[in-house]
């Protein structure tokens, strides 16, 4: 029961408001033609030598106009008599609702009209303007054409609606205008549906201008409201009902344009006015269709199906009927008025929901509806004041633009906070970056250290090494030696003993000075041996305690360190050959130069052969065209593992780990050649297999590499030289 009395509640609330309106609308209009007392036309004849243009301003020519049926008169033949009989016909009116000597006109055709206007002797310049433009018109006045629309013709086929001129100065002969209007209607209403308008000029051509500008001014506000819709629709698309108010104004603009208007003159005069009606009448549907989207959108739910779509269906008839309405002339009219208020009664029922639901739109956006649609039933039936069709639009118009200010705002709004929001984040992600900085900083420096003592490590480690091999080297002349001399001084004794007891022959002295000469000659060479290997080590430890740089040729740097090279041989199967020319100079840091080398030689032997496989590591060096010295170490092992290749300089970067290696070599090879020596390194793959490492040195300015004497190069020396290199990383690193 409740729920009855409010749908009759709600039935009420709809028809209330839209029957007074109609009502007030249709008593309004009544009230404006009875008071307009405008003089009308008796006979052809339009008398106004009593009017006063200047004060009571223009007016319509209207009333009974001569007409010559079927027939295009000139007005030669008009003013000489040669014309036939005329007729009498109303004006205003359609020739589908009208009949001459009892016989109804048809909506197609040709036909004349004709109008005596007398004027007064002090009449001021007069303009004339007609708002015609569906069929081709022209509009003579005194013998010429002053106005037109189209092309008139006799038939079809030589009439055209494309085209005109809707407003003129007239001049009046003896104070008369003779106005003679030929009519082709083809494809749309026959007849004036809407008189001329004469007055004066300068009012006649200010209201055109002022309406141009108006409508212009309307026609900015509905592309630029549409525009600001589309961008708020494209910025955020979930708002759908945005994209439904911008297809709404446009499609007023579009009906602006249609409109047979001042702004539809200037800017498509030269389309047919056939065309543009139809498309006027195709922009009816996009306008109430988005209003029915915007009230689906605007208010979910609130629209009834019962009454959406009946009116969908007749609103999508509109441009239908209008191909008919020659033949049903009343088609499009009540087409139109059934959609409009079937359109308006989904609408007002769909905002009667919304503001039981006390949404705040509701109240305006009913509003909105009611006076947009009351303005297109006024258009419909040529009921109100001119321009009450684009009130309606203007009225809704500012709805929009006071909904997109408000979503602006809105917009606005959530920026602000999600603004704040950002700032808050972006301080509490400081303070993060500025905490994980701090641990991060203490973190690296614990990490140097820990690299530095590894890197201690690494350098006692090799100083291990070193004392090992040179207790190893020297450990083995010096027993050779001791051996020596303690079997001397057995065969000294023997012989003491022989020659105290007198039985020494000579014999036995000859074996005994042969044993000391050998005895003697093998001491010699042990001893010179270690004090060759000290002196090479004694010269190690200068150089790696010299930080100064040093003229140097890199093939003598070689040549010395070659007892060192071979300490610790001990793995026959992987040579070294040895590729360098006298006379490549350059001034560096010995000592560090020296550590690279036993770097990188140590790393050949610790990776590139570390299966015990045979191979040969290769040293070569020689100058480039651009002032550089490359040193060449390279090798036909194992090669370098992928995974490793990009951090291969790093620290802590091995394979090996496992056995003990720190993963530290190549790291302080790049880091002596790129600090001390002011040079570049490079590791490469050979094509072959295995692995190249390439030194870029600075030369000593102005020298060249000297071909080398191989007839008085000792063997081992220069040239190509195989020599084993097993120890070599642990004597020289």
């Amino acid at each position: 029961m409740q729920r009855h009395l409010d749908r009759k509640g709600m039935v009420r609330w709809f028809w209330a408001p839209l029957v007074a309106t109609l009502i007030l609308s249709a008593l309004w209009a009544g009230l404006s033609a009875a008071l307009a007392h405008r003089p009308l036309a008796v006979d052809g004849v339009l008398d106004l030598r009593e009017w006063d243009f200047n004060r009571r301003g223009a007016l319509f020519l209207e009333g009974d106009w001569q007409f010559w049926r079927d027939r295009l008169v000139t007005p030669d033949a008009i003013a000489d008599g040669t014309a036939p009989s005329h007729r009498l016909l109303a004006v205003p009116g359609r020739w589908t609702s009208q009949s001459v000597d009892g016989v109804p006109l048809t909506a197609e055709g040709v036909g004349t009209y004709h109008l005596r206007v007398l004027l007064p002797p002090d009449a001021p310049p007069l303009a004339m303007r007609h708002n015609q433009r569906f069929v081709a018109w022209n509009v003579m006045v005194n013998g010429s054409t002053a106005i037109h629309a189209g092309r008139v013709g006799p038939d079809a086929a030589r009439t055209s609606s494309a085209g005109q001129k809707a407003i003129a100065a007239v001049q009046p002969v003896d104070g008369v205008l003779d106005i003679t209007v030929q009519v082709a209607a083809f494809g749309g209403y026959g007849g004036i549906p809407r008189a001329l308008l004469l007055g004066e000029a300068d009012g006649i051509y200010g209201d055109w201008q002022q309406e141009l500008a108006l409508r212009t001014a309307f026609l900015s506000l509905c592309l630029s409201i549409g525009l600001l819709y589309l961008i708020l629709y494209l910025l955020r698309p979930r708002d759908r009902e945005c994209l439904v108010f911008a297809v709404m104004s446009v499609a007023i603009a579009m009906v602006q344009l249609t409109s047979n208007t001042p702004l539809g003159s200037e800017v498509l005069s030269n389309l047919p006015g056939q065309l543009l009606g139809f498309l006027n009448n195709v922009m009816f549907p996009f306008v109430w269709l988005s209003c029915l989207a915007s009230a689906t959108l605007l208010f979910p739910g609130s629209l009834r199906p019962g009454l959406a779509w009946p009116s969908i269906l007749c609103i999508l008839a509109v441009p239908v009927a209008s191909l008919w309405t020659l033949s049903f002339p009343s088609l499009l009219t009540w087409t139109a008025t059934l959609g409009l208020v079937l359109a308006m009664m989904a609408l007002l029922y769909a905002t009667l929901v919304a503001a039981r639901r006390r949404q705040p739109l509701a109240l305006p956006m009913a509003v909105a509806w009611t006076v947009l649609g009351l303005s297109n039933l006024a258009l419909v039936h040529r009921i109100g004041f001119t321009g009450i069709m684009e009130a309606g639009y203007c009225f809704m118009l500012f709805l929009q633009a006071a909904l997109l200010i408000d979503r602006l705002r809105h917009m606005l709004d959530q920026a602000k906070q999600s603004n704040a929001r950002l700032a808050a984040l972006n301080g509490a992600l400081e303070d993060q970056v500025a905490d994980r900085t701090r641990h991060l900083s203490d973190t690296v420096d614990r990490l140097q250290l820990a690299q530095e003592r590894i890197v201690q490590s690494e350098k006692l480690a090799s100083l291990g090494r070193l004392v090992a091999g040179v207790a190893h080297e020297v450990n083995t002349p010096v027993g050779t030696a001791l051996t020596t001399a303690t079997h001397l001084a057995q065969q000294v004794d023997a012989a003491e003993r022989a020659m105290a007891s007198g039985t020494l022959t000579r014999r036995q002295l000859a074996d005994f000075l042969t044993e000391v000469k050998e005895a003697a000659d093998l001491l010699t060479t042990t001893v010179e041996r270690t004090a060759a290997v000290v002196q090479s080590f004694k010269q190690i430890a200068a150089e790696r305690a010299d930080d100064r740089n040093r003229r140097l040729d890199l093939h003598d740097l070689i040549k010395e360190l070659r007892p060192a090279i071979e300490v610790r041989i001990g793995t026959p199967n992987v040579s070294l050959r040895l590729d360098t020319k006298p006379g490549l100079v350059l001034e560096t840091n010995a000592g560090a130069l020296t550590q690279v080398l036993g770097l990188l030689l140590g790393n050949c032997m610790d990776h590139a052969f570390s299966d015990g496989r045979p191979g040969t590591i290769q040293l070569s060096s020689h100058l480039t065209g651009d002032g550089w010295l490359e040193l060449v170490v390279e090798d036909d092992g194992i090669g370098i593992d992928p995974m490793i290749r990009p951090r291969l300089f790093e620290p802590f970067t091995t394979t090996s780990r496992a056995e003990g290696r720190t993963g530290l070599g190549l790291h302080m090879a790049y880091t002596l050649v790129a600090g001390p020596l002011g040079g570049s390194i490079e590791v490469q793959d050979r094509p072959a297999g295995g692995t190249r490492v390439i030194v870029r040195l600075p030369a000593s300015p102005g020298e060249k590499a000297a071909e080398p004497d191989t007839a008085d190069t000792p063997a081992g020396q220069a040239g190509d030289t195989l020599l084993p290199a097993a120890g070599m990383s642990a004597i020289i690193t």
